[in-house]
């Protein structure tokens, strides 16, 4: 069984968007929401540079999101960053984002 490792990002209070994770060793496997978390949908960027980040879309062409919510772990499928080398994550949408009350600590576990 791998062993997993867990990375933290923040997003500042007044902000929708994080800082980067770095995925190039294992891939996003699930997401844990502190409790001060501002009621919103979870959305994502990805990078192969960590310079240039794209909104991440399923082959479907739709936006890939979560539903999450304060003092919540949220299982994702790993399949959804394997090819991610950075990721940075956004209250709210592309279209939609929502920016946080105070900095939401946001914990990634990676296999």
């Amino acid at each position: 069984m791998a062993k997993a490792t867990v990375l933290t990002v923040t997003i500042p209070a007044g902000q929708s968007l994080s800082n980067s994770a770095d995925l190039t060793v294992a891939s996003l496997a699930a997401i844990c929401f502190p409790p001060e978390w501002t009621s919103a949908n979870m959305s994502f960027q990805t990078s192969a540079d960590n310079v240039n980040f794209f909104d991440l879309y399923d082959n479907q062409g739709m936006e890939v999101q979560r539903t999450v919510g304060p003092a919540r772990a949220v299982l994702t499928d790993i399949a959804l960053t394997q090819a991610a080398l950075y990721l940075k994550l956004r209250s709210g949408s592309a279209n939609n984002p929502v920016p946080q009350d105070v900095d939401s600590v946001i914990k990634l576990v990676l296999l």
